[in-house]
C-alpha cells in the first residue's frame, strides 16, 4: 500500500476514493479481525454438496429497489434498479453474485462484495463479489470510521477501503465483533472422522481385491535366494498380466493362502457423522437430493434462505442508499416465489384468493399456474361479492334511510342494468 499525503491511504479498487473524501486516519490494526481459511472444507464432498444446494437456492432471490412516493409503494426503474436486477458487474449476473456470496457464507461464514462508483462518486457502477486470501476489519480510534483490508485472490494484492463500500453478510456472529465465526474448527472433528471412515472403506475394498498368502520353500535356501523366489512368483502370477488367475508350482514350493475377514463399515456411525454436518447447516438428505415436499421446503427456506435474504436486504439498503433515501422509505429487498415448490392444489387455492382480492394480476396468476402471459393480462380484478357490514341492505335491495331513499333506489336500478338514458325517468 502507498501513502498519499497527510497520512491518507490510497485504495487499489476505488481509485483516489480517500483523497476525494479527504479522509484522514491513524491505522489501528486489530489482529483478532483477521481470518485465514485452511481450505479443508473445500475438499469435502459433503460440504460441497451443502454449499451448492444453499447457494443455488439463494441465487434465485430477486433483488428489487423499492421506492416510496406520495402514491405509495412503487418500483422505480432507474440505473441502480437495473444493476441490481440485470447485471451486477460485467462478469456477474445477479444469480452469479448471489451464488458466490452464499457459497462463501457456507465455507467461511463471511461473504463480501465491493461497491464500485463512478469517477465523481455519485453513481454505483458495479457490485463485485470478491474472493479473499485474508482480510481484517478494524475501527479508527480517532474518527470512529471502520475499514476493510483484504488480499484479493484475483491479483494477490492488498487493498484497504471504507467498510461502507463493502456488502458483508455473515453467519454465527458470536465470537468476533465484525465477522462470523468460521466453521473450520467446529466441523474439524466430524470431518476427520468421516475421512477416517472413508479411508477404512478404501482399505477394505483394496484388501478384498488382492491375494494374500505365503510361499513355503521346501529346499534349503538363503535369505537372498528366498526373496528372489518370492519376487519372481509375484511378478509371474500376482499382477494384471495373469488374466487366468492360475499359478504353476514345482515340488520345491507350496503356496498357502491367508484368509482375511473384511471389516464392515459401521453404517449407522457414518450416517450420524453426515447428519451432524447437515445439522450444522440446517440441511438434510431430502433437501440435497431435491426430494422434498412442500412443508420440508418451507422449513428449509425459513431456516436457511430467508436469513440470507434478510441480511442482503439490510446490507444493500444501508450501503447503496443515502440517509435521505432511507428516510423516505426506499429500500432494497430480496424476494422469491415460495409457491413454486407448492403443490398444484396449494397454488390454485392461494392464487384464487389473491386474484379475487386484486392482489395479483391475471398474468401473475397464470405464472403461478405455469401458464404463459397473455395480452392485456397485467390488470388486477376484484370480486364484487364483498361489501361493508353496514351497507348490506344497499348492496342487496337498494334500501337506505328515508333521507337517501332516492339514492338507494337509483343504485338498485343501475345494478339491474338500467340504461344511462333511462335514469332521469326513474
Amino acid at each position: 500500500m502507498q501513502t498519499a499525503g497527510k497520512g491518507v491511504k490510497k485504495t487499489g479498487i476505488i481509485k483516489d476514493f480517500l483523497n476525494f473524501r479527504k479522509y484522514k486516519y491513524a491505522p489501528f490494526y486489530i489482529t483478532r479481525g483477521e481470518y485465514q481459511a485452511n481450505g479443508n472444507l473445500r475438499d469435502s464432498d459433503i460440504i460441497g454438496a451443502i454449499a451448492n444446494c444453499i447457494a443455488t437456492n439463494a441465487a434465485k432471490l430477486k433483488p428489487q429497489l423499492i421506492r416510496r412516493d406520495k402514491n405509495g409503494l412503487t418500483i422505480k426503474e432507474d440505473y441502480l434498479s437495473k444493476i441490481l436486477s440485470v447485471r451486477w458487474a460485467p462478469e456477474y449476473t445477479p444469480f452469479d453474485g448471489l451464488y458466490k456470496m452464499a457459497s462463501d457464507l457456507v465455507y467461511k461464514s463471511n461473504a463480501f462484495a465491493v461497491i464500485f462508483y463512478s469517477s465523481d462518486f455519485t453513481k454505483v457502477t458495479a457490485i463485485r463479489p470478491i474472493e479473499t486470501r485474508s482480510y481484517a476489519i478494524w475501527q479508527d480510534e480517532d474518527s470512529g470510521l471502520i475499514w476493510f483490508q483484504f488480499t484479493w485472490d484475483y491479483d494477490g494484492k492488498e487493498y484497504t477501503l471504507p467498510y461502507q463500500n463493502v456488502i458483508h453478510i455473515k453467519a454465527r456472529l458470536d465470537k468476533k465483533r465484525f465477522m462470523g465465526t468460521p466453521p473450520d474448527a467446529q466441523l474439524k472433528n466430524t470431518l476427520e472422522l468421516l475421512d477416517t471412515t472413508g479411508e477404512a472403506l478404501r482399505n477394505v475394498v483394496k484388501n478384498g481385491a488382492n491375494l494374500k498368502g505365503y510361499l513355503k520353500y521346501n529346499n534349503f535356501a538363503d535369505e537372498k535366494e528366498l526373496k528372489q523366489k518370492v519376487m519372481e512368483f509375484q511378478e509371474a502370477y500376482m499382477n494384471a498380466s495373469n488374466n487366468g488367475g492360475i499359478a504353476g508350482l514345482d515340488n520345491t514350493m507350496e503356496f498357502h493362502e491367508i484368509q482375511q475377514k473384511a471389516q464392515s463399515i459401521p453404517a449407522m456411525q457414518t450416517q450420524f457423522l453426515r447428519e451432524n454436518v447437515y445439522r450444522y447447516y440446517n440441511c438434510n438428505d431430502k433437501i440435497l437430493m431435491s426430494n422434498f415436499n412442500e412443508a420440508e421446503w418451507n422449513a428449509f427456506y425459513e431456516a436457511v434462505i430467508e436469513p440470507i435474504a434478510l441480511q442482503l436486504s439490510l446490507e444493500f439498503t444501508f450501503k447503496l442508499l443515502s440517509d435521505r433515501e432511507r428516510d423516505f422509505g426506499n429500500k432494497v429487498i430480496f424476494t422469491t416465489n415460495r409457491l413454486q415448490y407448492a403443490t398444484l392444489q396449494t397454488r390454485s387455492a392461494i392464487g384464487s384468493v389473491l386474484f379475487d382480492r386484486g392482489i395479483i394480476s391475471i398474468n401473475e396468476y397464470r405464472e403461478l399456474m405455469y401458464y404463459e402471459p397473455i395480452e392485456d393480462g397485467d390488470v388486477r380484478m376484484i370480486s364484487l361479492n364483498y361489501v361493508k357490514a353496514d351497507e348490506q341492505s344497499v348492496y342487496q335491495i337498494g334500501q337506505q334511510d328515508q333521507t337517501n331513499n332516492k339514492t338507494g333506489f337509483l343504485l338498485l336500478t343501475v345494478r339491474k342494468g338500467v340504461k344511462e338514458s333511462e335514469k332521469q325517468d326513474l
